[in-house]
C-alpha cells in the first residue's frame, strides 16, 4: 500500500482521497442505522422419496430397469414483502496486500492482507454462503428471481492492479464472484499499481462483474451539477463500450452522496448503488443506498463472522 500511496502522490489526488475517504467514512459510520424489520426467509428443498415395490419371494426378481436420476433442487431464497428486508451482505474491500509493521491506521482500514482475504473467502464457502452479482439481486427485487441460500456480494474499489493478482485467483479458485467498482480514469493510467483494460475484459469474460466509480473518483456531492453528470454518465458509457454489455451498479466515491446525486445516478442509467456502511439487512426501495461492510487489516476471523448473519 505504501507503494500504491506513493504513486497516487503523483497523480495529485492522493491526499484528497485519504482525507476525504476517512472523512465520509466518519460520518457514514456514526450515522445510526435503521432498524430494519425481521426478514422472513423461505427455504424451498425438492427431495424425491423412491418407491420401492416388495418382490415375492417365490418369483423371480424383474430384469433391471435404466435408473433416472431426478435432481435435487438447490434451496433459495425468495424476495421480502413489501416493507421488509433480508440479509444480503455486501462486504467491501480496497486494498490487498501486506502492510509494513509502522503502517498508518488510515491505510490498516482500507487495506486486507492477502492471506487474511483466502481465510475470509473459505470461512464464507465453508459456511455456506454463495457469491452473487448485481444483476442477480436487480433480478430478485425486480423479477422475483430466486437467489441461492445465504448470498453475499463481494465488492473490490478503485480497480487497483490487487484486485487482479489476488482477488481474481482466489474468486476463481473457489468458484466465487466478486464485483469490481473502477474509475475510468484510472484504468491503464497506473502502470504496475492499477488495473489495465485487457485485464478488465479478462476478469469481466471470466465472470466477474464490473461497476462505475465516475471517470475521476470525484466526491460528486461537490461538484456542480454538470460535472456530476458527466462523471456518472461518461465512465457508465465508456465502461459499456469497452465490455459490450450493460452496466447497473455503482459505488459513491468516498461513499458520498445526497439525494441529488442518488437521482443523478438513477437518472444516469444505474439501477444499484453502494455506499460504505452499515449493515446486511436490505429493503427494495434502498437498491440505490446499498449498505456495505468494510473488512479491514486488523479484522480477525472472529471479528469477520460477527458481521455476518
Amino acid at each position: 500500500m505504501w507503494k500504491s500511496i506513493s504513486y497516487l502522490s503523483g497523480f495529485g489526488f492522493c491526499l484528497l482521497f485519504l482525507v476525504a475517504g476517512c472523512a465520509a467514512v466518519g460520518m457514514a459510520e456514526t450515522t445510526p442505522a435503521t432498524v430494519a424489520p425481521t426478514v422472513r426467509v423461505r427455504v424451498v428443498e425438492i427431495t424425491a422419496t423412491p418407491s420401492h415395490t416388495p418382490v415375492p419371494p417365490t418369483l423371480a426378481p424383474p430384469p433391471l430397469a435404466t435408473a433416472t436420476l431426478v435432481p435435487t433442487a438447490t434451496p433459495f431464497i425468495t424476495p421480502p414483502a413489501n416493507g421488509e428486508s433480508v440479509a444480503i451482505p455486501i462486504l467491501m474491500y480496497h486494498h490487498l496486500e501486506m502492510l509494513p509493521p509502522n503502517a498508518s491506521e488510515t491505510l490498516r482500514t482500507w487495506t486486507v492482507a492477502p492471506e487474511q482475504f483466502a481465510a475470509q473467502l473459505d470461512y464464507l464457502q465453508a459456511r455456506g454462503f454463495h457469491t452473487i452479482t448485481f444483476q442477480q439481486l436487480l433480478a430478485f427485487f425486480e423479477n422475483g428471481a430466486p437467489l441461492p441460500t445465504q448470498p453475499v456480494i463481494l465488492t473490490f474499489d478503485d480497480a487497483w492492479i490487487d484486485g487482479y493478482t489476488v482477488a481474481f485467483p482466489e474468486l476463481r479458485k473457489r468458484g466465487m464472484v466478486g464485483v469490481f467498482f473502477v474509475p475510468t480514469r484510472y484504468v491503464n493510467a497506473g502502470g504496475a499499481l492499477l488495473m489495465n483494460w485487457e485485464q478488465v475484459l479478462e476478469m469481466d469474460r471470466a465472470g466477474m462483474e464490473f461497476g462505475g466509480h465516475t471517470i475521476s473518483h470525484e466526491d460528486l456531492t461537490k461538484a456542480n451539477l454538470q460535472d456530476a453528470r458527466r462523471e456518472l454518465v461518461e465512465s457508465k458509457a465508456e465502461l459499456e463500450e469497452k465490455l459490450g454489455h450493460p452496466i447497473a451498479a455503482f459505488s459513491y466515491p468516498f461513499g458520498a452522496y445526497n439525494a441529488r446525486i442518488v437521482a443523478e445516478t438513477q437518472a444516469a442509467g444505474y439501477k444499484a448503488a453502494v455506499i460504505l456502511c452499515c449493515g446486511f439487512k436490505i429493503k427494495s426501495e434502498q437498491l440505490l443506498t446499498l449498505p456495505r461492510i468494510r473488512i479491514s487489516y486488523g479484522d480477525t476471523i472472529n471479528d469477520f463472522a460477527k458481521r455476518l448473519p
